[in-house]
């Protein structure tokens, strides 16, 4: 407790340092009058009796120092000085400060740019509850030559692994494909994602209004419903919260509008307009691996369970399905290379940006070396100025501090700088995204683009016009 009310006394003389040195200069000049006054009584001139006060009173900056160190942050007060000295000899060298400043700034705002690059891909979980229990189904298929490194899902599968899984919460599957909207002002050709039942119940994003596809909307033969997303709805329906239950005709089918999707929803980055629901039916060949697999992991299974039970129920499915209609089933040495769902987003992406990030941290400490290069030329000419503080009593060391805050503060505006330049930088890549970046925000692709998107190796307009059906 001592020692607190210690530093409370001392933070406190700091806070009001300028009003106790107006004390201290008033109790100097009272005791220094008194001292005179008694001089002259005893008969000096008035001269000499306030140079004999000023003699037996001694060193009144000695004194007031002292004073200071007892009941100041001596310190943080050298610090302050030392800033403030800094501060002028780089005002006094504008073309060295600018150099400096300009190199620090570069490097900075390029590094912290391209980590929050990395951040916000790589390190930051997807933007779903519990994203890291979402997984993506994939297979590989290495008996036959021409297919590419790994399959996505099949129609039969999505009845398969929903009746046979053992470690799946929810799974479903999903594709990309364009629809036309007529009946409502002019005729558009909006972007529209087609989901089965268990899709949107894995992703765990709550419908800002109405409620997710049911069971029975997956069904043939039942009656056609639609969800809309934030921007379509907005800018189709102005946002009217009555459009729940209202008929759109999507693709010359009347459809319910049944629910909106919050803000920000997405499935890994893919444009989207409008939420279908995908039925299928088993007239659809068993071999054609359009759609993409989603599931969400039971509580305490991992991937390589979730890779184990595929394993299991891809026997079941070849004999049910493949099998009877297709005579290269067992040629196809079909496997499960199921993978987390920010591994399916992210692709090859993250070594490419880490490679870029060590780049571009080499271009820092070269900046960082040029900067020191420019210290050092000016150390040399301010030879004479060290040579004076020194022999007016600084020490080595205080030279050393006096260089190094002035060192910290240059770099303390540079860094101040980067991040401005970084923000900048950042602003920019949002505002124009690459196309192959991914989590980026959301912009028109081209098919081929959406394709790519969708699945490296696999994708589709819809079921019906696979890629790859083998």
């Amino acid at each position: 407790m001592k020692a607190v009310r210690r530093l409370f006394r001392r933070l406190t003389s700091w806070v009001m340092s300028a009003r106790n040195e107006e004390r201290l200069r008033v109790e100097f000049e009272e005791h220094i009058a008194m001292q005179t006054a008694e001089n002259l009584r005893a008969g000096l001139p008035p001269v000499d009796a306030r140079r004999e006060a000023l003699l037996k009173f001694g060193s009144v900056e000695a004194i007031k120092e002292a004073y200071r160190d007892q009941r100041g942050l001596p310190l943080t007060e050298t610090l302050v000085r030392d800033t403030r000295h800094a501060l002028r000899r780089l005002r006094k060298a504008p073309a060295f400060t600018a150099a400096a400043l300009l190199t620090l700034a570069l490097g900075i705002g390029a590094n912290t740019a391209m980590f929050a690059v990395i951040d916000s891909i790589l390190i930051r979980p997807l933007s779903y509850p519990h994203a890291e229990d979402l997984v993506s189904i994939r297979h590989t298929a290495r008996g036959l030559p021409g297919l590419p490194d790994t399959l996505s899902c099949s129609p039969s599968m999505y009845f398969t692994y929903r009746e046979e899984n053992r470690v799946f919460q929810q799974f479903g599957e999903w594709s990309a494909a364009g629809a036309s909207v007529t009946g409502i002002a002019e005729p558009e050709q909006p972007r529209a994602l087609f989901v089965t039942h268990g899709v949107l119940d894995a992703i765990g994003v709550t419908p800002l209004l109405g409620r997710w596809f049911s069971e029975a909307d997956d069904m043939p033969g039942s009656p056609g419903t639609v969800m809309l997303t934030y921007g379509y709805w907005q800018r189709r329906f102005g946002g009217d919260p009555s459009v729940i239950g209202r008929t759109i005709t999507v693709d010359g089918r009347p459809r319910e509008v049944i629910g909106v999707m919050p803000t920000r929803f997405n499935l890994r980055g893919l444009p989207m307009d409008l939420i279908l629901p995908e039925r299928f039916n088993l007239a659809q060949p068993p071999a054609s691996f359009c759609c993409v697999g989603l599931a969400r992991l039971k509580p305490g299974a991992t991937v390589a369970d979730a890779n184990t039970d595929v394993d299991r129920m891809l026997p079941v499915y070849v004999d049910t399905y493949m099998r009877p209609n297709f005579a290269g089933a067992d040629a196809l040495q079909l496997r499960a290379a199921v993978r987390p769902l920010k591994q399916d987003v992210v692709g090859n992406m993250g070594q490419r940006l880490w490679v870029l990030l060590g780049s571009i941290s080499i271009l820092l400490l070269i900046a960082c070396a040029n900067v020191a290069n420019l210290l050092l030329v000016r150390a040399e000419t301010r030879a004479n100025e060290l040579a004076l503080r020194a022999s007016l009593g600084a020490g080595p060391g205080r030279l050393a501090r006096g260089l190094m805050v002035e060192s910290i503060t240059l770099s303390m505006i540079g860094g101040l700088l980067g991040v401005g330049f970084a923000y900048g930088g950042l602003k920019a890549l949002l505002a124009f995204p690459p196309a192959n970046l991914p989590r980026s925000r959301a912009s028109p692709v081209s098919r081929s683009t959406m394709e790519a998107i969708t699945s490296a190796s696999v994708s589709g307009d819809t079921c019906g016009t696979s890629v790859w059906t083998i």
